[in-house]
């Protein structure tokens, strides 16, 4: 009589395996995708990718200037600590693990966007990062 494990020997793979390597692997709602890179644009942005870098320059400025002057990293440290220490940001982190880990089922059905659950900053320069961002 055969014998049959349901476990998969790689539970995730994303990225590129290799430094150079033209196939990517990625999730994508849920699905595990890979393509291969065949021509990549080496071209000048658009608009709208240029103004999104010029914002994310000055919000990663803004951060390592708050990390150079002590007082105020002290201030957003403990801002973090509270936040960590909070009910609603372990139920937020422990949702967000619980649905990253679940396995996909087949035929996969994905969730939309809005109704995952979002991923809350688990460093103190993410938590500064996406605060400075929202305002």
């Amino acid at each position: 009589m055969a014998k049959v494990t349901t476990i998969t020997p790689i539970a995730d793979i994303r990225g590129a395996l290799r430094r150079g390597d033209k196939v990517i692997f990625r999730v994508r709602d849920g699905i595990q995708q890979s393509y291969v890179v065949k021509h990549p644009y080496k071209g000048n942005g658009s608009d709208a990718q240029k103004a999104a870098r010029s914002t994310f320059r000055d919000l990663t400025q803004q951060v390592k200037a708050i990390y150079a002057d002590p007082q105020q990293l002290a201030e957003w440290q403990k801002r973090f600590d509270r936040l960590r220490a909070s009910r609603q940001y372990r139920k937020a982190l422990t949702n967000y693990i619980n649905y990253i880990r679940t396995p996909q089922e087949a035929p996969y059905i994905p969730i939309p966007k809005d109704l995952r659950p979002t991923k809350p900053p688990t460093t103190l320069y993410g938590f500064i990062l996406s605060t400075l961002s929202a305002k």
